[in-house]
């Protein structure tokens, strides 16, 4: 069973240095090289490929496309037949369904350290203020994980282990945010309960007017 888990899977891939294609889909990638992953070593999110949906800077939406995406590189890949490509800078959204999660995912975010407005992040929570996750892997490692909170046009990378890290961030409302880990029993073992503390802070902002 686990030399099964580690077959070798084989995305088809046509060879294109600076070649851009447009095909049935729409979109328009450049092809890639042929390249060989074993489970253990895969630059992608999902084992899988997945028909999700890519959104271009217009808001256009392509729907049903087969999709992927590349830690190592920080790229949407999609796949047409027997070929692949990587989309460029035009596409700022794409959502990957899975059946058991949906990852969304967007970039135009301010620059931070290591990161640009072009790095892509999965969006935990898309309120007025913001939780997003960024990945980051070697192509031997396991993804690195960083959280980051969004509040105006600022980008505050946080830990779920330093709970100053994020509150710090919400500061303007100490009280009412120290009143709702209480009540709601937070314990910031996930990203979900500081999604859900930023929730309270965005309604409990909105019902003052925003003061």
């Amino acid at each position: 069973m686990k030399n099964l888990q580690q077959l070798l899977f084989i995305v088809s891939l046509f060879f294109g240095m600076n070649a851009v294609a447009q095909d049935s889909t729409g979109l328009t990638g450049t092809p890639l090289k042929i390249a060989e992953y074993t489970s253990e070593n895969s630059p992608y999110l999902t084992k899988e490929w997945y028909r999700g949906l890519v959104r271009d800077k217009a808001g256009k939406p392509y729907d049903g496309v087969l999709l992927n995406y590349d830690l190592v590189k920080d790229e949407i890949i999609y796949k047409n037949d027997s070929s692949a490509f990587i989309l460029g800078p035009e596409i700022t959204e794409f959502n990957i369904p899975t059946g058991t999660a949906l990852y969304t995912f967007k970039r135009g975010y301010p620059a931070t350290v290591g990161l640009t407005d072009q790095s892509f992040y999965q969006v935990l929570y898309d309120g007025n203020t913001k939780l997003l996750k960024h990945y980051k892997k070697s192509q031997s490692s396991t993804p690195d994980e960083s959280l980051y909170i969004l509040k105006g046009d600022k980008l505050t990378p946080i830990q779920l282990k330093d709970r100053n890290s994020f509150l710090k961030v919400l500061s303007d409302e100490k009280n009412k945010m120290n009143y709702v880990i209480k009540e709601e029993n937070l314990d910031f073992d996930g990203a979900d309960d500081v999604a859900k503390l930023l929730a309270e802070y965005d309604a409990y902002k909105a019902g003052r007017g925003g003061n």
